[in-house]
């Protein structure tokens, strides 16, 4: 293990932390009209990737990285939005299980082109070979994420 090199992708994280935040996060919150904080959306995200099928709130807390309590609060604002629904386990009364409703679905959808129309006018100025790294780098990026999360078992 190479612990300069290590130690060079540690500070080159911190360092792009505050990058990311004020050339993607800030400007991006500011043009939606989303009162959500991320890990709302994240929650919905990860019942978006499980299609028409419940989630337990269980694996739903293990799936989106958050406390069980702390989903609940969560479930439960979305829930007043109309964008998910509770519902008991046909095989165990005890198992909560979360969907995403017809509204949480189309949020996300609007989400998405609303994203992608900031991604448009954020890098469009960008040369090509500019996207072109930043594309590979971020497929890059997100090859390893996936194989970090495959070696501690997530």
């Amino acid at each position: 293990m190479n612990k300069e090199l290590i130690k060079s992708i540690s500070d080159t994280f911190i360092g792009l932390r505050p990058l990311i935040v004020s050339q993607m996060m800030k400007p991006l919150k500011e043009i939606e009209k989303c009162s959500f904080p991320p890990g709302y959306i994240n929650v919905m995200h990860c019942l978006i990737l499980k299609g028409q099928e419940p989630i337990s709130m269980t694996d739903l807390s293990i799936a989106a990285s958050i406390a069980k309590p702390n989903l609940t609060i969560i479930v439960d604002r979305l829930m007043e939005e109309g964008y998910v629904e509770r519902s008991t386990d046909m095989n165990d009364r005890r198992i909560v299980n979360i969907s995403l409703t017809k509204d949480g679905s189309d949020f996300l959808v609007k989400q998405k082109k609303d994203f992608i129309k900031f991604m448009e006018d954020r890098i469009s100025d960008l040369e090509e070979d500019d996207l072109v790294k930043l594309k590979n780098a971020l497929e890059d990026i997100a090859e390893v994420l996936r194989k970090m999360g495959i070696k501690d078992g997530k």
